[in-house]
């Protein structure tokens, strides 16, 4: 089951966010479009967070 994570706020800390990203602390950084953190160098780098996504792309029938 693919699990979605939720923005991780970038007050968390370093090493809590790489266990929920399942990355090294130093693989985490911000994410361009929410600031929150995301794996964002290495390998498998995710440049935008897990969260953002899907907010691009509203539910059908919301106004865009």
């Amino acid at each position: 089951m693919d699990r979605v994570l939720e923005r991780i706020d970038p007050a968390v800390d370093r090493t809590a966010a790489a266990r929920l990203l399942g990355c090294s602390p130093d693989e985490v950084g911000y994410c361009p479009r929410c600031q929150g953190l995301t794996r964002r160098y290495g390998r498998n780098a995710q440049v935008i967070c897990p969260a953002c996504p899907d907010a691009q792309h509203p539910a059908a029938g919301a106004p865009a």
